[in-house]
């Protein structure tokens, strides 16, 4: 019995395979990429490796009319893993749930009892071997497969949890086994031993050890999904070192390519916009909203902030190279750090006033950020900033200094994904429409001042001379100085995503949703034998979409598949 996955290796695909095979179902698992390097490993390497072409799909926007004003054309880079693992070995580590209890808002839409969250919290409970910065109890798993350990902080990010109660928000922690919350925390990474646990490391080699069922087919670029007449899928076309291939499968085929890869081959082979695949030459076999509603988290780099001589961290001053011997012989020390410090939730007064108040809609990462010249430059080409926009953060320099990224956790704006035409290797057009609406605009202008607030009112910083960077943002000089217009100003050219796209194949009910593509069982409608697990059949709308929580999609995905099969084996 063989499930297919065209371009799998990520965190859902890597999870899911894991399981199928634990289930003693063969699976054969195609990666566009390679096998990461030992470096991956590093967490300092973190932010580094998106300009890595080796293993990053490095997909772009289309010029923003609203945003990234401060990246050249206005175009935002998006990074995406082409390699095993996916891009669970480009992110920053971060274990963070976030907003789970938007999982019965996917049950009551679905009728599938499944994906609530008393159910679902099962699943991730069941990953984890914790041990990091809050105490094992029944809140978290510690006998699950997936480490999770504390980070290296800064003495500054210490002060920043004690900002957070002189505000009235407790520090908590951000992953209870319950709804997400209000609250300051101290994060914990995806780590073992000092270093990165991502999915390749997690499920694959585990996987491959255990048994001969799972078989990886590298460097494998799947071109197009096989159909028979009646729309069940039977296979999946793919180019190998220049050569054409055609895998068949026995029992299913599974897109776990991720939210642009997904909804890329989907539509290459006919599922999608009748419109806009008429356009392209495409003859449509499924018309369904496909790539209509891509959604990302999304905010602002807002800084630098500022701090007394000691209190952050500085590479060229507190990294020395026995630091390195250190973490290489035992995993401790000061390079035990993604340089992502701390985070904090808040529901905003805008989101109070309009009674959304079930979950946090600002959610800030404390990131510990003073990098040297040369890194700056590789960040620089990473994300597409501008020469004057790298000036402004060169200010601070070999200075002790962090910042703070605000994000939008349930955005209301979306965009859209098209095909930019029928070669399988082109970059599709990718829109996301930051900042279009202008209530996205002033829940995120409210998330600076709270930021500024918090650094700028609070005793614990005051003690180490905490402030916003007095230099102007080039771009925003006319507007006066930490005013609400200069916040949108600096909002709409810092503009960056928080790597959480989404939303491109929505779960839904059945064909009766007009957003839907997929059901609650991840089958693509109007299909047979076909499904989709990763992180584009989730929405911000509901819920968060982080790594974990596309770790946690594998699992409950093969468990719905394993009893589908026995439930009704004559579908398969």
């Amino acid at each position: 019995m063989v499930f297919i996955f065209p371009v799998g290796a990520g965190s859902s695909g890597s999870s899911l395979a894991s399981r199928l095979t634990l289930a003693d179902y063969s699976v054969l698992l195609l990666e566009a990429g390679g096998t990461p390097s030992p470096i991956h490993a590093f967490p300092l390497y973190s932010y580094l490796q998106n300009a890595d072409l080796d293993v990053n799909w490095k997909y772009k926007t289309v010029p923003q009319k609203n945003a990234c004003f401060g990246m050249n054309k206005n175009v935002c880079h998006w990074p995406a893993g082409k390699v095993l693992g996916g891009s669970s070995i480009l992110n920053a580590m971060m274990y963070l749930r976030g907003n789970v209890q938007g999982f019965d808002e996917i049950a009551e839409k679905t009728g599938d009892n499944r994906w609530n969250l008393t159910n679902v919290l099962k699943y991730y409970k069941n990953l984890e071997n914790y041990n990091g910065w809050f105490e094992p109890s029944d809140q978290h798993g510690v006998n699950g497969s997936m480490s999770v350990e504390r980070t290296g902080i800064q003495p500054f990010t210490e002060r920043m949890m004690e900002a957070g109660k002189e505000l009235g928000y407790p520090v908590r922690d951000p992953n209870p086994y319950g709804p997400y919350t209000e609250g300051f925390a101290k994060l914990d990474l995806h780590m073992k031993d000092g270093r990165r646990h991502d999915t390749f490391q997690h499920f694959i080699l585990p996987a491959m050890k255990r048994s001969n069922k799972l078989v990886v087919r590298k460097f494998s670029h799947v071109t197009k999904i096989l159909f028979q007449k009646n729309n069940e899928a039977y296979g999946v076309e793919y180019l190998r070192h220049e050569k054409r291939y055609i895998a068949t499968a026995k029992l299913e085929v599974i897109l776990s390519a991720g939210t642009i890869r997904s909804p890329q081959l989907l539509m290459l082979s006919g599922i999608g916009p009748k419109d806009h695949l008429a356009e392209l030459g495409i003859k449509t076999r499924i018309n369904l909203p496909v790539g209509q509603h891509l959604q990302d988290k999304y905010g602002v780099f807002l800084g630098p902030f500022l701090v007394e001589k000691y209190q952050a961290l500085v590479l060229e001053r507190d990294l020395r190279l026995i630091d390195m011997v250190q973490w290489y012989r035992s995993g401790s020390g000061p390079f035990r750090t993604a340089l992502g410090d701390g985070t904090y939730a808040i529901i905003t007064e805008k989101a109070k006033r309009n009674n959304r108040t079930t979950k946090p809609d600002i959610h800030t990462y404390i990131l510990s950020t003073t990098l040297t010249n040369e890194l700056r430059r590789m960040l620089v080409e990473a994300y597409n900033y501008k020469p004057e926009i790298f000036e402004y953060f060169s200010k601070a320099a070999y200075t002790d200094s962090f910042i703070q990224l605000v994000t939008l956790n349930n955005p209301i704006g979306d965009g859209t994904l098209k095909l930019k035409d029928k070669n399988p290797f082109s970059h599709p057009v990718i829109d996301p429409r930051y900042l279009q609406n202008q209530d996205d605009v002033d829940t995120l202008v409210e998330g600076a001042k709270f930021a500024v607030k918090l650094v700028e009112s609070t005793k614990s910083i005051q003690k180490i001379v905490g402030r916003f960077s007095p230099n102007l943002l080039p771009g925003c000089e006319e507007y006066k100085w930490k005013s609400d217009e200069y916040y949108e100003c600096f909002i709409r050219h810092m503009t960056i995503t928080a790597f959480k796209y989404s939303s491109t194949v929505p779960i839904g009910r059945d064909m009766s949703d007009p957003v839907a593509v997929v059901d609650s069982h991840l089958r693509v409608l109007g299909t047979k034998r076909l499904r989709v697990v990763d992180g584009s059949v989730l929405q911000h709308r509901h819920t968060s979409i982080n790594d974990v929580t596309c770790r946690m999609l594998g699992q409950l995905a093969g468990d719905i598949i394993i009893d589908d099969k026995v439930q009704n084996p004559a579908s398969f």
